[in-house]
C-alpha cells in the first residue's frame, strides 16, 4: 500500500490481540475494541480508522463480508499474549513500516539524515516524499499518520514549534521477537533466502536498534533456518516456506508452547 492512512499505537495493537477469540466473528472484535480501547480518540469514526489499520494488518481473518471471522489462530496474537508491549513494538513498527511505501520513504529519509537527538523541520521530509509519490492528499496525510505513529512508538517527539519534531531513539530489538521480524520480512520479499548483511539495512528496520544481529541470527540456526557463508556475505535459508508452517514454527518458540 502507498501508506498509512491513520496513525497507530502499540497499546491499541496489544489490546485488540487481548480482546481477540478465535472464529471471532470480525463485528464483534469490532465492537469489543471500540468499546475497550483507543479511548483517547475523540469519536467513533475516527477509532474505527485507526482500528482498521490495526485489523488489516495484525489480525488473520476467514471468510468475507458478514461471514468474516478471525482464523483458528493468529501467530501476531500469540506473540502479543506471550510478550509485554515494550517487547513486541518493535516487530509492530517493522511490520508497518514494510507494509506500506511512504512509511518506507520515510524511513529512508530520516535515518540518511539525522540521528537520535536530532531535531529536523518535517517541511523538507513532506516536500520530498511528494516529489516521489506526487503532490496529493493522500500522500501528505499518509506522511502525517506515519510521523504521528512514530511518536506513538516513542521514536520521535513533537517539538514545540509546529512540524518539529526530535528524532529521540531506535526501539531494541529483542532477541524473543526477531523470528517475527524476518517474518515481516519474507511476507513482503517472498524468497526462501535472505542476505543477513542486507537485511539490517532494510527501511522496515531504520528505526530498531539491532544489537547483535548475528546472535541473533545464530540463535534460531537449524530451529528457523541454516546459515552459510558466501562471497557477499551470509545468507540464511528458510526452513519453511508455506505459510502455514512458518507460522507453526514461530508459535512452537513461544514460552508454554505445546
Amino acid at each position: 500500500m502507498i501508506g498509512l492512512d491513520f496513525p497507530v499505537k502499540p497499546e491499541w495493537i496489544h489490546d485488540v490481540h487481548d480482546l481477540w477469540e478465535p472464529h471471532q466473528p470480525i463485528g464483534d472484535l469490532i465492537q469489543a475494541a471500540l468499546g475497550q480501547t483507543m479511548q483517547e480518540l475523540g469519536g467513533e469514526k475516527t477509532r474505527r480508522n485507526s482500528l482498521g489499520i490495526i485489523l488489516r494488518y495484525f489480525v488473520t481473518t476467514e471468510g468475507d463480508g458478514n461471514a468474516r471471522r478471525t482464523a483458528a489462530k493468529d501467530v501476531w496474537v500469540s506473540y502479543s499474549r506471550a510478550y509485554p508491549i515494550s517487547t513486541m513494538a518493535p516487530a509492530y513498527l517493522a511490520h508497518l513500516i514494510a507494509q506500506n511505501n511512504v512509511a518506507q520513504e520515510i524511513s529512508r529519509f530520516l535515518v540518511g539524515r539525522y540521528a537520535p537527538g536530532d531535531d529536523f523541520s518535517s517541511r523538507e521530509l513532506r516536500r520530498h516524499v511528494s516529489a516521489i509519490f506526487g503532490q496529493r492528499k493522500v500522500v501528505t496525510n499518509a506522511a502525517s499518520a506515519f510521523l504521528r505513529s512514530l511518536e506513538a512508538f516513542g521514536v520521535l517527539r513533537s517539538g514545540q514549534r509546529r512540524a518539529e519534531y526530535q528524532f529521540v531513539e531506535k526501539l531494541q530489538i529483542e532477541q524473543d521477537v526477531f523470528p517475527l521480524i524476518v517474518w515481516t520480512w519474507w511476507q513482503t520479499h517472498q524468497s526462501p533466502q535472505i542476505n543477513t548483511e542486507s537485511f539490517a539495512e532494510e527501511p522496515s528496520l531504520a528505526f530498531l536498534q539491532a544489537g547483535d544481529l548475528t546472535a541473533y541470527w545464530s540463535t534460531y540456526q537449524s530451529t528457523l533456518w541454516s546459515i552459510d557463508e558466501r562471497l557477499d556475505g551470509h545468507r540464511a535459508t528458510l526452513k519453511y516456506v508455506k505459510v502455514e508452517f512458518f507460522q507453526e514454527a514461530l508459535s512452537q518458540l513461544l514460552p508454554n508452547a505445546t
